[in-house]
């Protein structure tokens, strides 16, 4: 009979330690304070505070509204990502308006470098780096990053709209995309 009982009283004495009380919460602020930034996350933070900047400013010169922009990294291809939206009438939403916005906003992000080809790589690798150029930083990083940083601009309907009125152009390539170097694509 005893072995028995202890046979029916061990599997209850098994889940003893996970029947302990209730589960505490993990704390959001104590989590977040140990979490590191890294270079990535600044880089594309300090990327979005110039693209909101710059498009705040073309949008003004433009006379257009912005309905939507940022950056995010896109991990399919591995690629960031730095998108805005503009708002136009359908007679402008064509090729040579969309190569027009993309070329101004590029130019004017990387405004602040070099002039011609290394203007790009050297605003990237000023976003995306250390002050300090020690440690084990790749020698092409600002290459590396033209590479992988890519801007989109969208010319189309308010989003209110975009059900009557659909069509849209897209201008997608790299910050120093020539604009024969620029793709397209048309929706709607």
């Amino acid at each position: 009979m005893r072995g028995f009982a202890a046979l029916v009283l061990l599997p209850s004495f098994m889940f003893l330690p996970f029947m302990s009380g209730p589960v505490q919460a993990r704390d959001a602020l104590d989590w977040l304070s140990r979490e590191p930034v890294t270079l990535l996350d600044w880089g594309m933070t300090r990327l979005r505070g110039d693209l909101y900047d710059t498009v705040d400013g073309l949008s003004r010169d433009l006379r257009t509204e912005v309905s939507r922009s940022g950056v995010f990294y896109r991990f399919q291809d591995r690629r960031i990502v730095a998108y805005a939206n503009f708002v136009d009438l359908p007679r402008n939403r064509t090729e040579e308006v969309c190569k027009d916005v993309y070329t101004r906003l590029a130019g004017a992000l990387v405004r602040g470098g070099p002039q011609g080809a290394g203007g790009a790589v050297w605003y990237l690798e000023s976003v995306f780096s250390h002050d300090s150029q020690g440690g084990d930083r790749p020698q092409d990083l600002g290459d590396q990053l033209a590479d992988k940083v890519v801007l989109q601009v969208t010319i189309g309907p308010k989003p209110s709209q975009a059900f009557d009125d659909g069509r849209r152009i897209t201008c997608t390539g790299r910050l120093d995309a020539t604009p024969e170097n620029i793709a397209l694509k048309s929706e709607g």
